[in-house]
């Protein structure tokens, strides 16, 4: 039995962080006896689509696995069915991942045989294990968590496979890595050519301590799960579920001796919020005298006290996924944190001196000027802690639909999303290879016209950075915009993990010797970090910036465009409604909204319903 699982391009470059599911599939495979596994990592290697092809004829494997983890990888995973169901026929495709919340389309658009509908490892096992029987998909009915068409053509979901426990899950070889990339390329060196610490390590002293010197930088996984149930995010894993702290330093204790790392990423969905779990991890890492980030902490899961032992442990920096500084918002997203939750993490972190940028989702259902206002509150304050704080360190995320999210059936509701698989295709190929930052493909989920849901990153940007230089000054404003190189390691490339304005700082190649012009700037189309680099003058004129928006979006996507924009913007204003205007239902989950005021819209498979729930 052959076997081929390839990965799919994620972001504009090759990510740093290994892709751990589809290694976790291949160790479980060889665990249970299959051997001939090839592992052909598209994500990392980017290699050309016809050399991609051509990799896959030569192995001409029995079962193909496709590893989609996002759904803007779409386009992709669809040529990629087609045309190997074309070359060969006889192999079957599965496709796993999240998108596999869209297995109708999947299935009955494109070559796939087979959509994995939660966690990999016992399911693909045992696809290839019927597989060596029988390629009639009828007999696949007992094979747990998939969805396949039967020979009449309809919809087959077998539920869930039952989840792994703690210590089994990520678990992979990095051999298996080894052997499909330059192993090199997901432990890069923690310092520059210049010295200069890996920039979400730079700011803290412990850094620049001579013995860390020559270290690489690693990604270490502590668990799987959440738990919130966001309405923006999808996910196939219902609750957490945390490695065990012995498994964890096993793993650690592995990359410290065959990578030399001596700074990680401690990644989980949450991070934090099981305390007998985070206890004794702080304790135990401490021994090993590295230095590591906390992405993906919920704001109500750390005091003063935690933000302390863990910087004790060696944490230097803190990701909150604060998302909006409104109250009403945080209930349609269904963040299950509080406002005082949102303030105090960002406080306490700031004032511990643990490095909290600050990451959020604007534009979602009920969302309006208001809102934006309280949002821009929030981030004023949390910017602002303290006058060593740079407050572009601001990732701001437009709310992008996803299937298998409250967010993406409202969308299908409201007439955004088509409610046939055509208008779901249509949408789903729109946003490939687009992340939640690009104002072009999202769509406005609110009740304003698109130019107004324009206005609120630039105004954001520009209000909380005029804040800061009201409140400290705009010398001590440019000392920290330009000393402050946190945000840009390496060649200044899009890594895609950051919306702007801390997206522009990362790509920006200015010598940051000096501030540059105002007008080279706006003259080179460069209005983003206009705004960055003279956020008084930006304050001053910000009421015209429904203006400026309509001269960039000309320069952009065209005169046609612009003016579509500007006549849904003066329509809104000439009718009344920018007086009159709101949300149409109650600021709670939208998850509510969906199931309890929608409901289910007709015609959908019933298959299909559990999927486009989520877990």
């Amino acid at each position: 039995m052959k076997i081929t699982i390839v990965t799919t391009p994620i972001r504009p470059t090759a990510t740093s962080f290994p892709p751990i599911g589809s290694l976790s599939v291949i160790k479980y495979l060889k665990r249970h006896g299959f051997s001939d596994v090839d592992f052909y990592n598209i994500d990392a290697n980017r290699p050309k689509y016809e050399d991609v092809l051509k990799h896959i004829e030569t192995v001409s494997p029995d079962v193909l696995g496709i590893s989609a983890v996002v759904s803007t990888a779409y386009a992709y995973t669809k040529q990629l069915a087609d045309d190997v169901r074309r070359l060969l026929p006889d192999t079957l495709i599965v496709v796993g991942g999240n998108m596999a919340a869209s297995a109708e389309v999947l299935l009955k658009k494109t070559g796939t045989d087979i959509c994995v509908t939660g966690e990999g490892e016992v399911t693909f096992k045992n696809i290839v294990e019927k597989a060596c029987v029988t390629r009639n998909l009828n007999e696949f009915h007992d094979v747990k968590g998939i969805v396949y068409l039967n020979d009449k053509g309809e919809l087959v979901n077998t539920g869930y496979e039952e989840a792994l426990q703690g210590e089994e899950i990520w678990d992979f070889d990095w051999e298996d890595l080894a052997a499909s990339t330059d192993i090199n390329h997901f432990f890069p060196p923690a310092f520059d050519e210049k010295g200069h610490p890996h920039a979400w390590f730079r700011h803290d002293p412990r850094s620049y301590e001579p013995h860390r010197a020559g270290k690489t930088v690693g990604s270490l996984k502590c668990a799987k799960g959440c738990v919130a149930r966001c309405t923006f995010c999808h996910r196939w894993d219902k609750g957490i579920r945390s490695i065990p702290v012995d498994e964890v330093m096993e793993r650690l204790e592995e990359m410290m001796e065959k990578f030399n790392v001596g700074f990680f990423l401690a990644n989980a969905e949450t991070f934090g919020a099981d305390k007998r779990w985070l206890a004794e991890f702080c304790e135990r890492i401490k021994k090993y005298d590295v230095l590591w980030q906390a992405p993906g902490v919920r704001a109500n899961s750390l005091s003063p006290e935690w933000i302390a032992k863990m910087k004790d442990a060696g944490c230097v920096r803190v990701a909150y996924g604060n998302e909006t500084g409104s109250a009403a918002m945080l209930e349609i997203m269904e963040k299950k944190v509080s406002l005082d939750d949102n303030y105090n993490s960002m406080k306490w972190a700031v004032e511990a001196g643990v490095q909290a940028p600050i990451q959020l989702v604007i534009g979602m259902p009920g969302e309006n000027n208001q809102t934006i206002h309280e949002t821009i509150e929030f981030c004023k304050f949390a910017t602002s802690v303290s006058p060593y704080q740079n407050p572009n360190e601001l990732s701001v995320n437009y709310a992008q639909a996803l299937p298998g999210t409250p967010l993406y059936e409202f969308a299908r509701h409201a007439g955004k999303i088509g409610q046939d698989l055509d208008g779901e295709e249509a949408y789903l190929l729109a946003i490939s290879d687009r992340d939640a930052h690009d104002e072009y493909t999202t769509l406005n989920f609110t009740d304003l016209p698109t130019l107004i849901c324009r206005t609120w990153r630039p105004r954001i940007t520009i209000e909380v950075c005029q804040n800061f230089v009201q409140k400290y000054g705009i010398d001590q404003y440019y000392h920290v915009v330009m000393s402050d190189k946190r945000l840009s390691f390496g060649s200044g490339s899009d890594s895609g993990y950051f919306a702007n304005p801390a997206r522009l700082l990362e790509q920006e190649a200015f010598d940051r010797s000096r501030v540059p012009g105002l007008w080279s700037l706006v003259a080179g189309g460069k209005f983003g970090l206009a705004i960055v680099y003279h956020p008084t003058f930006f304050y001053r004129i910000k009421m015209i910036l429904p203006l400026l928006l309509l001269v960039k979006e000309t320069r952009d996507a065209g005169l046609k465009s612009s003016l579509r924009l500007a006549l849904e913007y003066l329509k809104f204003h000439v009718s009344g409604k920018s007086v009159w205007c709101k949300f149409n239902f109650d600021y709670k989950s939208l998850r509510k909204i969906v199931d309890n005021d929608l409901g289910s819209l007709p015609g959908d498979a019933r298959e299909m319903l559990a999927l486009r729930k989520g877990r």
